[in-house]
This record gives structure tokens, sequence and C-alpha cells, in this order.
């Protein structure tokens, strides 16, 4: 019998199967299955597929599944993440438990933190940062079954990591493109009669124009006016100025010239007449001119000339700022190009004779107040 060989067989068994219990052999068996668990979790993550996620999460209680992030949040992680990068560090298994390094690297976005982005902006930027900052974190890991499950608890810390780096970010609406599209919304308003919208836009609504505005919302006919003239405006927007308090946006083209419609309607008597004749009652009357009433006597008459009119240059400047709420508002720096005044026509003495002669005609005043106004005997 060769007895030595039996020992030697059993010699060498038994320490086969003491390398195989060792732990440094079974952190080399599982050491392939902790990574392939971390890394089908961070990528889920990743991909923000987070019911996929929390299936390698200790009773899939994934901080990332159970912390619902708003629409501005998972933009910016999603940004962080595309430009981010992970490896392995010291990985640690004892048994049915394990730890885990995992060195992240991300883009230093406090590098263009001060760079007045909006938050579009900022996202396309994220991908072109250089800088980067890596993080570390110890992931714990449980053996369930055969299956590596990392512990709640470390997907909260990566959680808090991400949201961590996002905290303290803050956004500009002040941006070119923004400022083009409210001013362009603005004109389309008015153009469409959509004054009070139009007004709400306004920094300023004591200003001239959100007069204009207000006003065509509680006199007859002035809606048509504003809408007549800004229907015929065409124009184009530049962005003309930029600072960190304010953008100036220019519209450019052609529109009705006003003091042309303005003056062919004063010279109309079959149209200013009946105006002068209203006036001239008020006045002998002791009633207060009510001049509202005049201009919207006009706004008919101003509306249809408006339509013809030939056109001329219009530019008209905006500012554009945000508020105290971070909205965005405008006001005008330069005149729109709408000038319209109501004329006074006490100083109309073409009007006074036909104007008296209308009054008397209706019945409005007596044959003696006609001689009074205008020196001569009432005509037969």
């Amino acid at each position: 019998m060769h007895t030595g060989k039996i020992i030697c067989i059993i010699t060498s068994s038994a320490i086969l199967a003491g390398a195989l219990g060792s732990c440094s052999m079974l952190s080399n068996l599982e050491m392939p299955n902790v990574k392939s668990a971390l890394t089908e979790y961070l990528t889920a993550v990743e991909d923000a597929q987070y019911e996929e996620s929390a299936e390698h999460v200790v009773d899939e209680e994934d901080a990332f599944l159970l912390n619902e992030m708003n629409d501005t949040e998972a933009g910016l992680i999603a940004a962080i993440q595309d430009a981010s990068e992970f490896d392995y560090g010291d990985i640690e298994i004892d048994e049915d438990s394990a730890t885990a390094q995992v060195i992240f690297t991300f883009p230093d976005i406090g590098s263009i933190a001060d760079e007045n982005y909006s938050y579009e902006e900022f996202l396309e930027a994220v991908g072109d940062i250089e800088d980067t900052i890596d993080e570390t974190i110890e992931f714990e890991l449980v053996k369930e079954d055969d299956v590596w499950l990392i512990e709640a608890d470390s997907t909260d810390e990566y959680y808090n990591l991400l949201m961590s780096l996002i905290a303290d970010l803050e956004f500009t609406n002040l941006t070119e493109e923004n400022a083009l599209e409210l001013v362009d919304e603005f004109m389309t308003d008015i153009e469409e009669g959509n004054t009070g919208d139009a007004v709400s836009m306004l920094g300023n609504t004591d200003s001239e124009l959100a007069s204009y505005l207000q006003l065509a919302g509680t006199m007859d006919g002035f809606n048509d006016i504003i809408t007549g003239y800004f229907s015929r405006v065409d124009y184009e927007l530049e962005v003309t100025e930029i600072t960190d308090e304010y953008i100036m946006v220019t519209a450019s083209g052609t529109g009705p010239d006003m003091q042309a419609v303005l003056d062919a309607v004063l010279a109309d008597q079959d149209i200013m007449v009946p105006i002068a004749a209203d006036y001239i009652e008020s006045t002998l009357n002791g009633n207060t001119i009510n001049y509202l009433t005049i201009a919207s006597n006009l706004a008919g008459a101003l509306t249809e000339q408006i339509a013809q009119a030939g056109t001329g240059p219009v530019e008209v400047v905006f500012k554009v700022t945000e508020d105290e709420n971070g909205g965005l508002v405008l006001d005008l720096v330069s005149s729109v190009g709408f000038d319209f005044e109501i004329p006074d026509l006490t100083t109309r003495t073409d009007l006074i004779v036909p104007a008296v002669a209308l009054l008397l005609d209706e019945g409005r005043i007596t044959f003696a107040q006609f001689a009074e106004l205008t020196g001569v005997n009432p005509p037969n």
C-alpha cells in the first residue's frame, strides 16, 4: 500500500480546502459580483431609472426613488452625471458584507456658478467644464440569497452628495432669448388687442404707454386705434445692449405716420365740425369739457385713416429687467411711435362758425347765442 502517496493527497486536499476557505480567496471570488452590483446600481441612477436602481438596494429603499426630485433638480443632476465618471477604490469583503469605495469625478460646477447663466444655459455649459473635483463614498453592501445589495444609508449618502452640488445654484431669467421673447409677446398682445396682458408686462404702470393701453380698455374706439396702428407696424427685434441689470431690445421697422394721420383727420371738416360743436356747447352751458368723449369721437376717423396712411420708419427701444420675484418686465426708453394728443379746439377759428351753425340747426343753442358767438345774425 502506498501510504506515503495517500498522506500526500490528504495533505494537499487540506491545503487546498484551507486556501479556498480563506478570506482572500473569497474576496477574489466575490469582488466581481460586488462591483457588478454597484455598477448596475450607479448606471441605473445615472439613467434616472429609479425603479431599476431600487432593485439593487436592501428592501428597495433607494434614496433616489424615495426622494422625488423636481424637474429643475432632475435636469441639473442629469447634466452633472452626464459629465461625471466613477472608479473603484478599496473593496473589503467579509463573508456576507462588503465595503466598497467609489471615487466620483464631477465637473467643478462652482467654476461657472457666478456666470449669471439662465437654467438652460447652465445645463449646456456643464458639459464644457474642464475643472473637476473628486468625491469618495464608501458603499455598504450585504449578500442576501447570493445577491449583493446596497444598504439604504449608502444611497442616502450618494443622494445627499449630488444634491449638495446644486444646493446653492442660482439662475437668471434675464437672458437675450427671454428678453426678445417678452418684447415680441408684448407687441403681439397689443396688436391683438390684449391690452390688459400687455400692461401686466410693464415695470412702470404709470408710463405714457401704460396710460394709452389702460385707456384702450375703457374708452370706446381707442382700442381700435391701437390695434389698427400696431397691426401695420412691421418690425424686427435685436438685442442692442446687455448688462447684469438689464437688456435693451430695439424694435426697428416701419409703421403708420401718426402725425400725418392726425393732420388728415383734423383737416376734415365733416369730422371736426361736430366735435367742435360738442366742445362749444359744453363751454356755453358751463359743463366740464369731456376730453375722453372728444377723443372717442375721433377714434373711428383715426382708425380709418390709420388703415390707409403711408408708413415711415419706426424704432422703439425697450429695457427688460427682472422684478423682485425674478420675473421679467419691460419699459420703454423711447417713443413707441404712437403719439396721439387731443387738439386744442379753441385755436381752430375755421371750425367756430360752421360748428355754431350746426348747433343752431339742431336746436342746441338759441338765436341770441348764435349772434353772440359769431357777431352775425343767424342764417334764415
